[in-house]
Parts: C-alpha cells; sequence; structure tokens
C-alpha cells in the first residue's frame, strides 16, 4: 500500500497532491485540516483545490472553528458543521413545503390527501361523501386553500343545502365531512387552529324517519319484490323479520346461521359490538331454500361474489310505485330502512321491553331505542283505551 505524503504548509494545514491531475500550473492538491475537539485530535477533510479549496479559506475555516471551541457556541468540527448544514437545510425544505401545502386548495387535498385515505370506510359511506363533496363542498370550497376556509365560506354550503331544502341532519353530515378533512389536514401540518365548521349552527328539526309498515302494505311490498327479484324479496323480509341494516345483511355468511338455535350472528354491525339476533320459520324456511354446500359462502353476494355496496334499484323502484309518489317529506318515505323501523315497531307495540328491543337492534344505548316508541302511535292509543 502507498503511503500518503502529507505535506504541512501551515499550522492545522495539510495537504497532498494529485499523482497526475494539475489544477493550473501545479499539481491538484486535496486539504485537510487537524485540530483537537473535545480532547480528541481530528483530521478532516476540506477537499480538493480544482475544487475552489485555497490555503487562506482553509485557515477562516480553521479559526472558525477553535473560536467555536473557545466560546462554546457553534461547531467544533467540520463534521459537526455538516451534520448542522445539512438539518438546517432539511428544516428550511420542511418551512418551505409546509409555506406551500398550507395554499393547497380544498380540491387539491381532497383528491390528493383525504378521499385516498378513506378505504376503511363503507362503500356506502365513501358514495354518501363523495356526492355531498360533489354538489355542495366543491362548488364553494374547493378552489379555496383549505388553511383559508372560513365560517362564512361554509355558512354558503349551508344556505344552499337549505334553499335546495335538504334536511338538517344532511346538512350536518356535510359540514362534518368537512370537520374530517380540517382533522386530517391539522395531522398533515396544513391546517391549525379551530375548525370553522365547529362556529356554525343549523336550524333544530326532528329529522327521524316516521314511516313503518302495516300489515298490508308488507304483504303488498313482498309479494311485488317477489315477482321483480327472489333475492331483493329474501334480503327485504329477512330486514322485516329480524331487524337487519342492509350493510349487516349484506355481509352475512352461512356460518354465521345456526339453525340448531335458531338465530344469527351478526358479525362486525355499524355499532361495533357483536350480537346474535333470532330467526322465526318463514326465515328458517327461505334460508333453508338457499342454503349452499360452503359455510364459508355469503348469503346474499352480488354478481362477482363479493358483499353487495348497496341497496337494489329494484326495491327502490317498487317502493317509489308502492308508497312514494305523493310523498314530499323525506322522514315519510319507504326505504330499505323503513323494514327495520318496522320490525322495531311491531316489537314495542306488542310490549316487548325497549331493553330488549335494542339488543335486538344492536343499538348502543337506550336513547337511540327509545325512538322507536312513538313509531306506532295508534298501537298505543287503542292500548290506552282499554279497560
Amino acid at each position: 500500500m502507498t503511503k500518503t505524503n502529507w505535506i504541512k504548509i501551515d499550522r492545522g494545514i495539510r495537504y497532498k497532491e494529485h499523482p497526475t491531475r494539475k489544477h493550473g500550473v501545479k499539481p491538484d492538491r486535496y486539504f485537510v485540516l487537524r485540530h483537537s475537539s473535545e480532547g480528541k485530535m481530528h483530521q478532516e477533510a476540506l477537499g480538493w483545490a480544482s475544487e475552489g479549496v485555497t490555503l487562506e479559506k482553509a485557515r477562516i475555516r480553521l479559526a472558525e472553528l477553535k473560536e467555536a471551541k473557545r466560546t462554546g457556541r457553534g461547531a467544533t468540527t467540520l463534521a459537526s458543521q455538516r451534520r448542522a448544514l445539512r438539518e438546517e437545510e432539511e428544516r428550511n425544505k420542511q418551512a418551505q413545503q409546509a409555506a406551500k401545502a398550507r395554499f393547497i386548495t380544498s380540491g387539491s387535498f381532497w383528491h390528493e390527501y383525504y378521499w385516498p385515505s378513506q378505504s376503511h370506510k363503507a362503500q356506502g359511506s365513501l358514495d354518501a361523501e363523495k356526492a355531498l363533496w360533489e354538489k355542495w363542498l366543491c362548488p364553494i370550497i374547493g378552489q379555496i386553500p383549505l388553511a383559508t376556509t372560513t365560517t362564512k365560506d361554509l355558512e354558503e354550503v349551508k344556505r344552499r343545502m337549505m334553499k335546495a331544502g335538504r334536511a338538517p341532519a344532511t346538512i350536518k353530515y356535510a359540514l362534518a365531512l368537512f370537520s374530517q378533512m380540517w382533522t386530517l389536514a391539522q395531522n398533515y401540518g396544513i391546517a391549525d387552529g379551530t375548525c370553522p365548521a365547529k362556529r356554525l349552527k343549523l336550524p333544530a328539526r326532528d329529522n327521524k324517519r316516521q314511516r313503518y309498515l302495516k300489515p298490508a302494505e308488507i304483504d303488498t311490498l313482498l309479494s311485488a319484490l317477489r315477482d321483480k327479484s327472489q333475492k331483493t324479496h329474501d334480503i327485504a323480509l329477512l330486514s322485516l323479520e329480524c331487524g337487519l341494516r342492509f350493510g349487516e345483511i349484506a355481509n352475512l355468511r352461512w356460518e354465521d346461521v345456526d339453525l340448531e338455535h335458531e338465530r344469527l350472528f351478526i358479525r362486525d354491525p355499524k355499532s361495533r359490538r357483536n350480537r346474535f339476533t333470532y330467526i322465526n320459520q318463514t326465515i328458517r324456511s327461505m334460508l333453508l331454500l338457499n342454503r349452499p354446500d360452503r359455510a364459508g359462502d355469503l348469503i346474499f353476494p352480488d354478481y362477482e361474489g363479493k358483499p353487495m355496496a348497496r341497496v337494489s334499484k329494484t326495491f327502490g323502484r317498487v317502493a317509489d310505485e308502492l308508497f312514494n309518489s305523493d310523498v314530499t317529506d323525506t322522514r315519510n318515505r319507504v326505504c330499505f330502512h323503513t323494514l327495520r323501523h318496522t320490525f322495531a315497531s311491531r316489537l314495542v307495540a306488542n310490549g316487548t321491553p325497549l331493553y330488549n328491543v335494542k339488543e335486538l337492534l344492536g343499538h348502543s344505548s337506550l336513547a337511540m331505542t327509545e325512538r322507536y316508541a312513538h313509531l306506532a302511535p295508534d298501537y298505543y292509543k287503542a292500548l290506552s283505551t282499554k279497560e
């Protein structure tokens, strides 16, 4: 191994010459500093003369290190100087990115940050959020930097939705969607402070659905559905007889069916609390007619064998034709969730304790179940007049 010949040119400064490369008329020189720091001797490279390093620059750098050592302020080695410089550059880069991010529009944030992060949500929730964003939020705040969105901007969203006759619950959903975007933006350092949606007030209105089906209406609906689609009929029947949400039915598998004990296991429901619900002879017979060979299969898969993402259009068309043609108040329209209301109202009207109804419906609190006590006023009026 060839020994490196270091030449001392000044106190604490050395160089070596390149064996072939010239810088001007002289051999190219590689400068290093030798100095002590924290009780250790350091030899640190400055670079080649062809890269701009000169004896004068070497003297200046060495003087800086000695001054830092004397005063206790600043880096005392070239390595720590370079590390501090890199850290400073990274801080500046992050500050520039943060400053740039604060000008990202709500529209860009939706596409680049929010929407890609929501894949964990149910398809129905994704569809609802996408519709609210595209129809109501984006036209007003889409081109505004998210971080500078004001309460006034969201007031305009609220005003337009109210003018269009949207229910307070729908308006709250739209504003809650913006609040979710704001929270995510805070996590990325794009927004800070209180979300402007928090300062908005909405007119109070009982938006709970009031509609439930009477026995004759149930027969009419099921008959019409059977004529159109046996699968849609069976799904509706299961909701009517067991009070299941559509999403719970869509995720039911044959392994969740316990015919011996006449019950279904409802896993991962909206309330995040698994439960059992019980079946009658009508549902038992329907399930036996549809039962496949493999227990792990979905009971009602879509055409790709996956869980259904939404209620079939067949149900909506039949419900509209039978019940909704002259209905203007959305609370009185028949939809798939009306079947669950009907199940609950029949239980309450027949004297089933609210706590038991709560458990069967999978509600997280009794307060949610108490609303169903008012779904069958005619029943209670009849009961109150009995001797």
